[in-house]
């Protein structure tokens, strides 16, 4: 690292206003915003930070939120000096504004958490429907938690999951844990997606368990990848692809022999039955007809494969969809509802607050505004 002048908080927000301005910034500068995030615990480390912020100065004609900001506070910045709480109130607006989702929309993005405690940026929001972004997740030590959909899912040093694009995720309960891990956001090549046929842990998310060779093989991997990554040279961009196909085949080389745990094929076709009409007010019966399976033993083996009832199964679907329609579309609520098979909106209203803890209108506005709403806004 450069050397770089004292962080305080006055420079930093100096060094963040001149940035969504659209100034150029030096060396010493981007050196200075780095050391003061890797000091927040971030997982974006030093040298990730750099090409993070190389893809927000791209896509800042799109920062609407961010460059709002510049009017906001453009009389105060043409002060000579400023008090330290008015630079961290700057600061705290600045990471308000910020999509930290920007990552998501790249087609490789790796960082690496290795501290102890706080981690600043959270994936809540990761399911934008208009990009398909994988996010991989790998535990070093400790442990990591994870809410996708309607479930909760522990993360350890003895798995790997990964996250479908669309499923809206959200990894908050972890912010005060010592977990140390490496994530990965990428976009699937074509001849990738057989080498990402894990076993589904719940809708849009996958677990791959590992243990010993595996997991040191996987780690030198994904150390390569990371360490590839966040450096520059002859072929870079080459060697990220080379090294993230490596990743996925030595994850497709873990996964269980017994037919890659496959499910019984009357589970698999049930499964698929409900993926097609979840919004249709289908029935068990319904379900088990198109298994060619008694209703009774279909509610066995769906429960033991897939971990939930067949009619649990179909209304996390409904819910997940509607999550994702709530924060990424500009429908009305009970157009929303209507979409998933909720054609009373109250009632839908009521199973949303019921599995989510808040009613739909609560979830739209407490999680990030998106960038489609800012130019259409609703009625």
């Amino acid at each position: 690292m450069r050397d770089h002048p004292p962080i305080t908080s006055e420079a930093v927000a100096r060094v963040l206003f001149a940035l969504i301005q659209g100034s150029t910034l030096n060396a010493a500068d981007r050196d200075l915003a780095a050391a003061y995030f890797s000091q927040t615990g971030a997982p974006v480390d030093y040298r990730s930070f750099q090409r993070f912020t190389d893809a927000l100065i791209l896509s800042l004609p799109q920062q609407f939120k961010l460059l709002q900001l510049v009017s906001r506070w453009q009389a105060l910045f043409s002060h000579p000096k400023m008090r330290n709480t008015e630079a961290e109130e700057f600061i705290r607006q600045y990471l308000a504004a910020l999509d930290t989702n920007l990552f998501v929309k790249l087609p490789l993005f790796v960082g690496r958490f290795a501290g102890q405690g706080f981690h600043a940026i959270n994936f809540a929001g990761f399911g934008n429907t208009q990009v398909d972004s994988w996010l991989l997740v790998f535990t070093l030590s400790g442990t990591g938690h994870l809410k996708a959909g309607l479930r909760h899912y522990e993360l350890t040093s003895d798995n790997i999951i990964l996250v479908a694009p669309g499923t809206v995720t959200d990894f908050s309960d972890s912010e005060n844990s010592s977990w140390n891990f490496y994530w990965v956001v990428f976009q699937c090549a074509d001849g990738w997606r057989s080498y990402l046929q894990w076993p589904q842990a719940g809708p849009g998310v996958c677990l791959l368990e590992l243990a010993g060779e595996n997991y040191a093989a996987v780690e030198v991997n994904l150390s390569q990848l990371y360490h590839n990554f966040v450096a520059s040279g002859l072929f870079k961009m080459e060697l990220d692809h080379n090294l993230l196909e490596q990743l996925l085949l030595r994850c497709a080389a873990c996964l269980p022999r017994e037919t890659s745990r496959k499910l019984d094929p009357r589970v698999h076709v049930a499964r698929a039955y409900i993926d097609e009409h979840y919004t249709a007010d289908i029935a068990l019966a319904d379900v088990a007809a198109a298994s060619n399976i008694s209703s009774s033993r279909l509610s066995g083996l769906f429960k033991k494969e897939i971990g939930s009832s067949v009619m649990a199964y179909r209304n996390e679907l409904r819910l997940v969809k509607a999550a994702q329609l709530l924060l990424h579309s500009n429908l009305r609520i009970a157009e929303i509802g209507d979409r998933v098979g909720y054609s009373e909106q109250a009632f839908f209203s009521r199973i949303f607050r019921k599995h989510l803890g808040m009613s739909p209108r609560q979830y739209r506005t407490h999680m990030p505004v998106s960038q489609e709403e800012l130019l259409n806004p609703r009625s």
